[in-house]
This record gives structure tokens, sequence and C-alpha cells, in this order.
């Protein structure tokens, strides 16, 4: 899914603010999803059925900034009594990532 968020950052103007806070807009291209950005990760993701659909999300640095997108969406879930599901999991390092957390599922869709 990497390849969709570098594809997405040449149609959108990319979000400013300060890098450690959560940033989002709609996306331009489908207002159903939204444009995140927290720290070193941006991605798009969007609500339906009471779950948070993530499609993706990309890391640029190695840091703990993907543990506060994970920290941001569960306390977002647990507020709203919502679940979270990741769509499209081909990075085999983010599905042992989520597996770890507990997520299953298969590569189309793993759900906590």
């Amino acid at each position: 899914m990497n390849w969709l968020i570098r594809l997405l950052t040449y149609f959108t103007k990319p979000l400013n603010g300060n890098p450690d806070e959560w940033l989002e807009r709609p996306w331009p291209r489908d207002p159903n999803w939204r444009d995140f950005n927290c720290g070193s990760c941006r991605g798009l993701y969007r609500v339906k059925d009471k779950e948070f659909e993530i499609l993706a999300v990309q890391n640029t640095q190695k840091n703990k900034h993907f543990d506060k997108v994970l920290d941001w969406f569960n306390r977002s879930a647990q507020r709203d009594k919502m679940t979270i599901s990741f769509l499209e999991i081909e990075n085999p390092k983010l599905r042992t990532k989520l597996e770890r957390l507990g997520y299953t599922g298969n590569q189309t869709k793993m759900s906590l």
C-alpha cells in the first residue's frame, strides 16, 4: 500500500503542523476516506459500519510513530465503541506486528 500513498502525494497538498500531533482531513479524491498524518506516519482510513477501516499506513522512519497511530485508533475505537480493521495486508512485517497485537484475519482484512 505504500505505492498508493506515494501516488496520492502527487494529487494532494501535504498536511502541515506539528509532526507529533494527529492531523487529518477529507481525502480530496473521495470524501468518505480521511487522509491522516501523525509524526512520520501518514495514511488513509474511513469509518464504515462502526469500524475504522485503515487502508494504508506509511512510516518513513524507524521510530515509535506507528505505535502512536495505533494508540490513536485504539483510544478512538474505545471511546466510540467501534472496531478497527486493516485492509489489504501485503507487508509481511506489518502482518506479523498486527498478529502480535492480537489482530486476526487474512491478507485482505485483519481485525482486532
